[in-house]
């Protein structure tokens, strides 16, 4: 089901034999829309898919009615062969939003899934090397449309394709979250030249493209804690959450796929490409188990090339140990620890906000976890105390 990973287009470093990213385009990172899709997201696949639509279109009323799994049930198997590229993104959307939705329609989650959606959804699945679950890179990626089609894509010109219950409050804490994208995009291109920098050992170039990512990210922090504008805590805790958790232990039988059930996280942060991209060019290393095992496990929900770009940007010359050699050079180091700074800051206001999302509505139980499945709290807070370690000066 995991297809091999094909390596990206770099160029070596004679001088420190370690790999350059060469170019945005080679991972599909747009250089204005960062990890958005540079060509707006298909709103509907052909004439054949006519049932995937219609149900994905009427799943807000279907599990009002307590109607989805049957209605699920009852459509017919459909084959997703002939669909490549956006058809297949749009493809991958409505299976994973009617496959999240199947499983947790009902109070008592569903344990297996029909073959008639298990099959395809698997299969296209496959096709993205990503797995049959909903993923950031399903419901934020590749589910809004403009407003306006031909004015720049922003919060202010944007709706959703999909949703489960709907209401502002789910759009959103989706469309939030691409505002979050579109906020952090200008940094890639800078972490990409930081790096081809100090491969050149060109400090001051370095600097210049270090004072220029510090408040970029300062502008990611401030889009996060935008999603509190549309999107109440309590609704998003009581009646959006559900449907984009995964599946823990014992996990989910893929009928006529899998015969043993398996266990997938659902959507969540660490599923963005854009806050890890941050990580790797910054040289931010989160190697505790707790911390490390969880954002390299978030990767394989991403999407492949940008994937690849993450992990050929760590793999890359070390900004990091570059600064760290030039501790004689005050604006260099000042700017990088900055960018750390707002790294750190970023992380203590994504923990608070997650903390008034899903915290407070979960401390009778002891018990934390986020649509990820995992106890956010120390995965956060361990993440933020190992971006404090890389500050300096």
């Amino acid at each position: 089901m995991v297809l091999p990973e094909r390596p990206g287009r770099v160029v070596s470093d004679t001088m420190a034999g370690q790999p350059l990213v060469s170019g945005l385009t080679d991972y599909s990172v747009d250089k204005e829309l960062g990890f958005l899709p540079a060509a707006d997201p298909v709103p509907a696949l052909d004439e054949r898919f006519a049932p995937w639509e219609r149900l994905a279109r009427d799943i807000s009323p279907l599990i009002m009615t307590g109607r989805l799994r049957a209605a699920v049930e009852a459509m017919p198997e459909l084959s997703p062969d002939g669909l490549g590229g956006p058809e297949l993104e749009r493809a991958y959307l409505l299976l994973c939003c009617l496959g999240n939705a199947y499983i947790w329609a009902e109070p008592e989650p569903q344990q297996r899934v029909p073959a008639v959606l298990a099959v395809p959804w698997c299969h296209v699945a496959a096709l993205l090397d990503r797995p049959p679950v909903i993923t950031h890179s399903s419901i934020v990626l590749n589910n809004w449309r403009r407003l306006t089609p031909d004015e720049p894509l922003s919060t202010t010109n944007i709706d959703t394709q999909m949703t489960f219950l709907g209401g502002v409050d789910e759009k959103w804490f989706y469309l939030g979250t691409v505002g979050v994208e579109l906020a952090g995009a200008p940094a890639l291109p800078l972490l990409v030249d930081a790096q081809h920098a100090v491969a050149a050992d060109d400090t001051d170039r370095l600097a210049v493209d270090l004072l220029a990512i510090e408040p970029v990210i300062r502008a990611t922090t401030r889009a996060i804690l935008d999603i509190e504008r549309w999107c109440d805590p309590y609704v998003f805790y009581h009646r959006v959450r559900r449907y984009l958790t995964g599946w823990s232990q014992p996990g989910v039988i893929y009928e006529g796929v899998h015969d043993e059930p398996l266990v997938f996280a659902g959507g969540n942060a660490a599923q963005s490409s854009l806050i890890q991209a941050f990580d790797a060019g910054l040289g931010i290393r989160h190697e505790h188990k707790l911390t490390g095992t969880f954002l390299r496990g978030m990767r394989a929900y991403m999407p492949l090339a940008h994937r690849r770009f993450v992990k050929d940007l760590e793999a890359g010359p070390s900004v990091y140990d570059f600064v760290a050699r030039r501790l004689d050079h005050p604006q260099l180091t000042e700017s990088y620890t900055a960018c750390v700074r707002a790294m750190r800051e970023l992380r203590s206001q994504h923990l608070g906000l997650t903390g008034k999302y899903i915290g407070r509505f979960r401390r009778r139980d002891h018990t934390e976890k986020g649509t990820g499945g995992t106890d956010f709290v120390p995965i956060l807070a361990k993440s933020r105390e190992e971006t404090r370690a890389r500050e300096l000066g």
